[in-house]
């Protein structure tokens, strides 16, 4: 009975400790006790903007210090020059995902802060800076900001994920119709390649036609025109194009606010080894040019049309245009001896296609005109030897890449 007693004796003065020790319990301190000063860029300092540049602006404080002396985690907060922070047009973690005292902000990045501060292109203007430290769930911003003055270089700071153009210049009369864009890509690739650049190949007449970045109302819109200089800028102002009626290739260049209209005339299926023509082509609209009376008989040894050097069946083609009056072509992503790709990621295909041809066999690249004669070839497939086609090009700029098909007529 004793044993018992004592067994209970054990429990009663463990669980008095127990009882002891939760009343006692240690609770963390988040407050935060210190905050820190600005240090760089001192108040006042003046960027020119230059987003080819690669060098960084180092923003930098002192430290703040929690009532714990745990850890304290920063953002730098940006505003307009009147601003107080409460809707801060951007903000950054501090480096190292905001434990480190400096953050370091790309030529880019500062120009959206410029752009969000309603900063011009070519214009001067004031942005304001702060930190915000946090310990646990209190964040609370430096007594202290600084003025950043910051000048914009031509061209639009935040680049849209579509474009669209619609007017009576166009073959989008309204905005719910308008006529979309590609963001090229450097896909072949281009070594003085530059990025922001949106194309479409489409009709225009003169008359005015206006751009934008949603093709819905409901939706918040963005617009840019193109001004008297002949530079693209933000707002809803009608843009004006006086050129020959005809097919062209609008390229904007929001990069650098330019544009240019290139003519396409005369785009031709051509046989690479004789160098004729075997089907004309004719836009019919919607980024699309067809010719429904193509021809062609594959080339052998003694055929009259075989160059004198051919010594087996010959099939491969391409396409030639003409851009603004010069002679260019048109092709694949294969190189001269279809033996390895002009783009990264796909491989080449020397085949006729049968169905075991890769999905991407026929897009098409613009090749520009210094292409050298077999680079870019495609081979028919054995269906369309001396039968009539119809084949086309679509420039579709919705689609992963602009392409090409046939059809037996």
């Amino acid at each position: 009975m004793k044993s018992i007693y004592n067994f209970f004796t054990l429990i009663a003065v463990a669980s008095l400790a127990l009882i002891s020790c939760q009343d006692n319990s240690f609770s963390l301190d988040i407050e935060l006790i210190g905050l820190g000063t600005l240090h760089g860029p001192e108040n006042n300092f003046h960027i020119s903007i230059d987003p080819e540049s690669n060098e960084r602006v180092d923003f930098n404080w002192s430290a703040a210090t929690s009532g714990d002396g745990g850890l304290v985690l920063y953002r730098v907060l940006f505003d307009r020059e009147d601003g107080d922070f409460q809707e801060p047009i951007a903000s950054f973690p501090s480096s190292s995902g905001g434990s480190l005292l400096t953050l370091m902000l790309s030529q880019p990045a500062l120009n959206n802060i410029a752009s969000a501060a309603g900063i011009g292109q070519l214009a001067t203007g004031k942005v304001r800076w702060t930190v915000e430290a946090s310990s646990g769930y209190n964040k609370v911003l430096f007594p202290q900001s600084s003025l950043l003055s910051l000048t914009r270089p031509e061209g639009i700071a935040n680049l849209p994920d579509d474009l669209y153009i619609f007017g009576p210049a166009t073959e989008g009369a309204d905005l719910e119709n308008g006529i979309a864009f590609k963001r090229l890509s450097n896909q072949l690739p281009i070594d003085d390649f530059v990025t922001g650049i949106y194309e479409s190949i489409t009709y225009l007449k003169p008359g005015e036609f206006q751009i934008a970045d949603r093709n819905a109302e409901e939706e918040p819109i963005t617009y840019f025109h193109i001004n008297e200089e002949g530079r693209v800028r933000t707002g809803d102002q009608n843009s004006t194009f006086n050129g020959e009626e005809g097919v062209y290739r609008i390229r904007l260049n929001l990069t650098q606010s330019r544009v240019t209209y290139e003519k396409i005339d005369n785009i031709e299926l051509y046989i690479l080894a004789n160098g004729l023509k075997k089907a004309e082509l004719s836009y019919k609209g919607n980024h699309t040019f067809e010719s429904n009376n193509g021809y062609f008989e594959f080339l052998n040894p003694g055929h009259p049309e075989a160059p004198d050097w051919l010594g087996w069946e010959e099939e491969r083609y391409r396409f030639r245009l003409s851009v603004n009056g010069e002679t260019s072509y048109i092709g694949s992503n294969q190189n001269d001896d279809m033996n390895g790709s002009l783009v990264p990621n796909l491989s080449a295909y020397n085949g006729r296609p049968n169905g075991s041809q890769p999905p991407y066999y026929h897009q098409v690249f613009f090749l520009g005109s210094e292409a050298s004669h077999w680079q870019g070839a495609w081979k028919f497939s054995n269906q369309f030897n001396k039968v009539p086609f119809t084949v086309r090009i679509v420039f579709d700029p919705k689609a992963d890449n602009y392409y090409h098909e046939f059809e037996l007529n």
